[in-house]
């Protein structure tokens, strides 16, 4: 049953929304620091996923992989939005172990959840195995994101899909414009990401290189989120932003990128910008493409 099909299904999908986002929460007091931007994101990108997710042509009892799963809310609302089977694909096997704390009250849907430690460039499924492949906020930081896509169009079946959600920092609208010296701090911040192989600038490109793989791309939807905030408060995503910085500091200093002081100073400059009323708004893009 598709998210929003009937008043029971609407209930049961805003009572594991509130389920998750309560779960998250409580999770950000005992998870290792270097996770709390990353579960910062899954709060703050919610209203984003859910309703990709609603657009989704996934049929019950289908079978697909969420790649780099994260806490591995995406494929928990897949299992339970459609009756399907998903395996969450990660890497990290910390971040795994927290996706099966998350998923292991909810009876009905944690049979249909499989969390997998593996390498997403070398999936262990056979050609043309899988009904759909999600993908969000993943391609970002892959080296050669073209050889991923070639990798999940191999397991896709004919006639299956995958979708993908990713970031464009051309996206980005805010008043009044932020300080000179954060705007220094965010393209060193983007400037080590594309040192690390990562691109973001990535969405505008997915559309060509899904193309280009094999896959036919059906919609590109931007999913805009937006917000005005009055003096002295400090959002979810001013803290978002700030926590991701601080997450690879010693990375951004080791890279002389960055000294201390630029980043005291520019953390400074932001945070004095609270003090009066102020918009931003990003976008990421969503796409939906189909193997023929």
């Amino acid at each position: 049953m598709k998210p929003g099909s009937g008043p029971e299904g609407a209930v049961m999908a805003r009572t594991l929304a509130d389920h998750l986002d309560s779960t998250i929460q409580e999770l950000s007091l005992h998870v290792a620091e270097r996770y709390q931007w990353l579960l910062l994101q899954t709060l703050y990108t919610g209203s984003s996923r859910r309703r990709g997710l609603a657009k989704l042509p996934i049929e019950a009892k289908s079978h697909g992989l969420d790649i780099g799963t994260g806490f591995g809310v995406m494929a928990i609302e897949m299992a339970a939005a459609f009756d399907c089977f998903v395996d969450g694909i990660d890497l990290d096997p910390a971040v795994l172990t927290y996706a099966q704390q998350i998923s292991a009250p909810l009876a009905e849907i944690q049979p249909r959840v499989h969390w997998i430690h593996t390498d997403i460039h070398r999936l262990p499924y056979a050609n043309h195995s899988q009904d759909f492949i999600t993908a969000r906020f993943v391609l970002q930081h892959i080296s050669h994101p073209e050889e991923l896509l070639h990798e999940l169009f191999r397991v896709v079946r004919p006639g299956g899909f995958i979708y993908v959600e990713d970031i464009d920092d051309s996206l980005i609208l805010q008043y009044p414009t932020p300080p000179q010296s954060w705007q220094n701090v965010m393209a060193q911040f983007a400037r080590l990401q594309e040192i690390r192989g990562g691109d973001r600038q990535v969405g505008r490109k997915l559309p060509v290189w899904l193309a280009m793989v094999g896959f036919s791309v059906q919609w590109v939807h931007p999913e805009w989120q937006s917000s005005v905030h009055p003096p002295h408060e400090k959002g979810p995503a001013l803290e978002w932003e700030l926590l991701r910085v601080e997450d690879v500091l010693p990375a951004l200093y080791g890279a002389d990128l960055l000294s201390p002081p630029e980043w005291e100073q520019g953390r400074a400059d932001l945070l004095r910008t609270q003090t009066n009323w102020s918009f931003e708004g990003n976008a990421s893009l969503q796409i939906l493409a189909f193997k023929p």
